[in-house]
């Protein structure tokens, strides 16, 4: 197994501790206006991370089941199973977003965007770890 392999392992605790430190711990002492900048980003930065994380499991899941098995996944069952992450990432992540009314959660187009974003930058990874190398 490549090292960058195993980095992926520690990608997806790593994001999530994050994005709940952020929401737990943060968010309540910076999260307030006189804060600016550092405010909006905390803002969204949760909605960024989550489905970056989702991504990052589902590199991981197919990592590890390749390296438990003496078969290969195809590079046309990766793009498969990317297609149908990100389908799933969007539509799960942006659905959540819009239908958190009434739960004291706000929601605007910053959320959005950073879902989108995440999402994006999870299907990068996923062609960088799982499609780029001529080996996978």
């Amino acid at each position: 197994m490549q090292q960058k392999s195993k980095v992926i392992f520690f990608l997806p605790a790593l994001i999530f501790i994050t994005s709940e430190l952020i929401r737990t711990l943060l968010r309540p002492i910076y999260g307030q206006r006189k804060y600016g900048l550092l405010s909006e980003i905390l803002g969204w930065l949760p909605n960024f991370l989550a489905p970056l994380g989702f991504m990052s499991v589902a590199i991981a899941i197919i990592i590890l089941a390749q390296s438990s098995s003496d078969k290969t996944i195809s590079k046309k069952f990766k793009l498969l199973l990317l297609f149908a992450f990100t389908i799933i990432g969007l539509v799960g992540f942006l659905l959540h977003e819009m239908t958190q009314k009434g739960t004291g959660l706000t929601f605007d187009v910053n959320d959005i965007y950073a879902t989108v974003a995440g999402v994006w930058l999870g299907v990068y990874l996923f062609y960088f770890f799982l499609l780029k190398n001529k080996e996978n």
